[in-house]
């Protein structure tokens, strides 16, 4: 697989991202930013002081639900713990938090019945309880809640098939998501005002917007429903909507939801684990432990495939590092596919990987990952894949088409026929994707 020179970069590419994911496991990141002792909890900017007499309720939901709550019970006693979590796998229970699941990447009746279980939870919570929240990447999905009677679940499901596909960014997929839902947009908290809220939150969205990571349940949302019709209209979606429904949306003004100036976040503190800045971080140590030497792209990738290739490509000809030394450029982020209507198995990372492959096309010396943080891409088995030099021409002994395979959104089936794509299964993490560019040093 591949040529010889690329053999050593693929050792190290599947170093480095082992080693990142593991650097950046909830059960790494929890207990190393947050404590509870003598009924303290304790985070970068905040103290809560537990009442003897008052509970802990723990709400999860997210493809890291699962592990963040683990990561919890290993500061807090099970015995002192009870809630429910919505995860992506089968369910399970630890001490008294119990696990369901819900659907992704569109919402299900699991998803409805999670939703609809989560709100009963939360207002089931006491003046002075705590109730903490563990919200992850996936979570607009894994519990949903129509916003009745403006959508009806039918089409709540429909309205996000139509966004996964739209080729929107997270932000505008977020608005319109959150003004449908009965639960989004800080719209759970506000089911219990009275309480006590910690949000515990890790983000597969650009740092500047903790309010979009799971559609912000806990979290005020700044954006409008008229933010919300624009964006309908801009992106076609509105088109392909049941008439029935747009009848409905355009009757009235809808309730707006809960603001950063509402009264009900007056008793919520919230907190960030980690990001995609976070994984990039932990890739570049373990790249330069390797012997690389690194730099990484600023921010958190928003574009398509071609402008990430070209900023990477910018940053590769700017770079005056030591000749003698390999080097790796690392970015972080998701970059923006539309999915075609003949749809086939792939996903994001695999159709950059085979981006990046026509790009690299004859060059021996450079290798290319994309991966899911989360262990899946798009709706395939896979987290990503690797290309190099020689994919191209391989690609093509096996009768492969790759720019075709690439237009049908059937990447999938490029890189497992190449050997070349990336199992990890589910990691338990969600902090967006990571893109290792590796090439041997100058001879």
């Amino acid at each position: 697989m591949g040529s010889r020179v690329s053999r050593p970069l693929r050792r190290d590419a599947l170093e480095i991202l082992r080693g990142a994911l593991t650097d950046t496991s909830p059960l790494r990141l929890l207990p190393s930013l947050l404590s509870f002792e003598s009924g303290i909890f304790s985070g970068p900017d905040f103290k809560i002081r537990l009442h003897p007499a008052r509970k802990m309720l723990v709400l999860g939901m997210g493809k890291a639900a699962g592990s963040m709550a683990r990561a919890l019970l290993t500061l807090v006693p099970s015995k002192d713990l009870e809630g429910l979590m919505v995860v992506p796998g089968r369910g399970s229970k630890v001490g008294g938090v119990r696990s369901i699941r819900g659907s992704h990447p569109i919402p299900d009746g699991r998803s409805f019945r999670a939703g609809r279980a989560l709100l009963r939870r939360v207002e089931s919570a006491a003046p002075g309880d705590l109730v903490i929240h563990l919200i992850s990447g996936g979570a607009s999905a894994l519990a949903a809640l129509p916003l009745v009677p403006l959508v009806t679940e039918p089409e709540k499901s429909l309205l996000h098939r139509l966004l996964v596909r739209s080729g929107l960014g997270i932000h505008e997929i977020n608005v319109v998501r959150k003004h449908f839902s009965a639960i989004k947009g800080g719209r759970l908290l506000a089911h219990a005002p009275r309480a006590r809220h910690l949000s515990i939150l890790l983000s597969d969205v650009p740092r500047d917007c903790p309010e979009t990571i799971g559609g912000g349940p806990t979290l005020p949302d700044p954006s409008t429903w008229g933010e919300c019709l624009e964006i309908l209209k801009r992106s076609g979606i509105q088109n392909e909507l049941p008439r029935a429904m747009v009848a409905r949306i355009g009757r009235r003004k809808w309730p707006e939801t809960p603001k950063p100036s509402d009264r009900i976040f007056r008793n919520h503190v919230w907190t960030v684990l980690g990001d995609s800045m976070t994984l990039v971080e932990a890739a570049r140590r373990h790249a330069r432990a390797l012997g690389y030497a690194t730099r990484v792209l600023p921010g958190s990738v928003e574009g398509t495939a071609e402008s990430l290739l070209d900023s990477f490509c910018r940053a590769r000809e700017g770079w005056m590092s030591p000749a003698s030394a390999p080097r790796c450029l690392i970015g972080g982020g998701e970059v923006r596919v539309r999915t075609p209507s003949s749809r086939g198995r792939g996903g994001r990372a695999q159709d950059l990987a085979a981006a990046a492959a026509l790009r690299m096309r004859a060059r021996g010396s450079w290798l290319f990952l994309a991966a899911g943080s989360d262990g899946r891409d798009g709706n395939s088995p896979a987290a990503g894949a690797l290309a190099d030099g020689g994919t191209f021409a391989r690609a093509r002994r096996l009768g492969l088409n790759l720019e075709e395979l690439r237009e049908t959104g059937n990447t999938y089936e490029l890189f497992h026929r190449l050997g070349d794509s990336l199992i990890t299964g589910p990691t338990g993490n969600n902090l967006r994707d990571l893109y290792l560019w590796l090439e041997t040093a100058a001879r």
